[in-house]
This record gives C-alpha cells, structure tokens and sequence, in this order.
C-alpha cells in the first residue's frame, strides 16, 4: 500500500513539472518582428515598437548642502537646529544614588527625582533650543538634555551629547 502511495506521489510531481515546461504557445523574442512569419502571432506583420525615452532617475547622493548632518556624531558636538553644534565643557554632572548614564528616548517616562530644579537647565537659548512650552522643561541627564513635560515626567524630545 506504501509503495503504492509513493509512485502516486512520485508520478504526480513529475507530471506537475512537465505540464510547466510545455510551451504555452506565444511568439519567442526571436521570432518577433520578422517579416512574413505566419506561423505564430496570428499572421500579422507588426511595426517595431518605437524606442522608449530614458527614465529619469534622481542623482546617486543629493549635494552635500542638501544632505542633512546625521551619521556618526563628529567629537564633542550635538545635533541641534538642523545642524551639528559644538558641545560644552559643562559642570561635572553629579547623578542621585542607585542611577548611572543611559539613553532616553521620545516617550520614555524620567523618574520623579529629575523633575526638580535641580535638574532643569535654562540655557537652552545658548544651545540653539527653542523655549519649551508650557508645563514642560529642559532637564539635564548627564551629558543629555531632555524636553519632559513635568506634570507626567515623559520625554518630548532628547537632545544627546550637549556636555563633555
């Protein structure tokens, strides 16, 4: 009975390839275009199709004015205005016990301890921020600043590497 299933199976799948290969019938590229060839595409002469125009395609890299500044952050800069800026040589920056460096991110809830004066930075004019608005504050983690809105302590925007 196995044996029996298995030639079904084998013959099946030899006989499904086959019916592809088969030719469906169609003028060949070849055989396009020639003059007096009845023998396929019904026995009409057909023009050469006219040469289509070139695609428009953009150029490879946009010029260099265009291309904005991202990529690999050049030493001791920030990206700030659609441009990078030079980082300063800020205060040492003194974390609260039980927390270290890490990155924020656009969502990220910060702890309530950073939500004090303490933390809030007002020179954001000199880094080339706009002012933030109402019920939020540029708040400074490490060598980060944060834009948090202070009634739920989440991230509105980060801006990395502003201290060195």
């Amino acid at each position: 009975m196995r044996k029996g299933l298995w030639i079904v199976a084998a013959v099946a799948l030899l006989g499904s390839g086959v019916a592809m290969a088969q030719d469906q019938g169609g003028p060949r590229p070849e055989d396009r275009g020639k003059p007096g060839d009845q023998q396929r595409g019904g026995g009409q002469d057909r023009p050469a199709p006219a040469p289509r125009p070139p695609a428009h395609r953009p150029p490879a890299r946009p010029p260099a004015a265009a291309r904005p500044p991202y990529g690999r952050r050049p030493p001791h800069r920030f990206l700030a205005g659609g441009g990078w800026r030079h980082s300063i040589h800020g205060p040492a920056f003194r974390y609260p016990p039980g927390f270290s460096y890490r990155v924020w991110a656009t969502g990220a809830i910060l702890p309530p301890i950073f939500l004090t004066p303490t933390y809030f930075y007002d020179g954001y004019a000199t880094l080339g921020l706009a002012p933030p608005p109402a019920g939020y504050q540029w708040v400074r983690y490490g060598p980060d600043v944060l834009l948090v809105n202070l009634a739920t302590g989440r991230v509105a925007d980060t801006v990395d590497g502003v201290f060195y």
